[in-house]
């Protein structure tokens, strides 16, 4: 998968192709099926399969104090798009210059790419102050000869599937729901660094993977069954997003990952955690021997999830 990251280098191909347009900030169910749209287009007119996104979200330029958390790394990105046939990603800096660039200008620095059909979801706006938006796209369609596909919003149980929707499902703990309006399960990455060691002594090493750096959406604080991917192996096991209330000396949120039947030294090894269930919210226990307890009762249930 060939990647541009500006506008200067825009190019033609061979044979024309067709663009999915759009943020595509989750890559969830509905941003999907906007590109495997245009992916089964290609498909049917030889066509090359270009998505056209952004390198930051536009909020970090119109509303930086709002700018959401992420929910989807870039290297996740990547694979995804890659398993998804896509030939070109166009991520490019939501910039000052992009911004105020009219629709019609916005549409011409496209025309670089050679394409002859563009696909998009029926909420897209683009151009300036986003003055364009579907209406627009149709008339510009007609008078530079170009098809346009509008896919219609994509629900869940009634739900539209949403970025903000997701965003709230993982913030509570709803990692089922998250997950199915994703389309694949939710994954937070990072460097395995060194914790108090404390898992260690009791009976329940951890690899942890520090949270105050991450610009990712956080999972509501509380224990989940797992997968973990690292060093080219996957692994269950049980991890922990919180405070360890019941030592009360953790000031930052951490992820804590206990994998299952593993002891290997890991450390500033890189990590991916997919959350698969929620188990229980994270609480304050009287004793270590309480605490142990119900470590011992978590990983029973998440070895019974994973049918282990």
């Amino acid at each position: 998968m060939e990647i541009i990251t500006s506008l200067e280098n825009f190019h033609g191909f061979d044979r024309p192709c067709v663009i999915a347009l759009g943020t595509f900030d989750g890559l969830h169910l509905g941003h999907q099926d906007v590109i495997s749209s245009a992916a089964k287009y290609a498909r049917e007119h030889n066509c090359y399969l270009a998505v056209f996104t952004f390198s930051n979200h536009p909020f970090s330029l119109i509303k930086p104090s709002e700018v959401p958390m992420s929910l989807i790394g870039s290297k996740e990105k990547y694979a995804l798009l890659e398993k998804m046939g896509v030939d070109l990603l166009v991520e490019v800096p939501f910039d000052r210059q992009l911004a105020e660039l009219s629709p019609s200008a916005f549409l011409q620095q496209l025309t670089k790419l050679e394409f002859e059909c563009l696909a998009v979801g029926e909420n897209f706006n683009f151009g300036c102050h986003g003055d364009g938006n579907i209406a627009t796209l149709k008339r510009f369609a007609s008078e530079m000869g170009f098809e346009l596909i509008v896919r219609p919003l994509v629900s869940d149980n009634g739900i539209i599937v949403s970025s903000t929707e997701i965003r709230h499902l993982i913030s509570v703990g709803d990692i089922a729901e998250a997950n199915r309006m994703l389309g694949r399960k939710y994954t937070l990455s990072g460097v395995i660094v060194k914790g108090c060691q404390r898992g260690r002594i009791l009976n329940f090493p951890t690899a942890n993977i520090e949270l105050s750096a991450q610009q990712a959406a956080i999972p509501h604080a509380g224990v989940y069954a797992v997968r973990v991917y690292v060093n080219d192996f996957s692994y269950y096991g049980m991890a922990n997003i919180g405070l360890n209330p019941t030592f009360g000396d953790v000031t930052a949120a951490r992820l804590e990952t206990h994998i299952f039947d593993f002891n290997s030294d890991i450390y500033g090894s890189y990590m991916h955690v997919e959350f698969h269930k929620f188990i229980r919210n994270e609480c304050k226990f009287a004793s270590v021997q309480e605490l142990c307890q119900q470590l011992e009762a978590d990983k029973a249930c998440c070895r019974k999830f994973f049918e282990l």
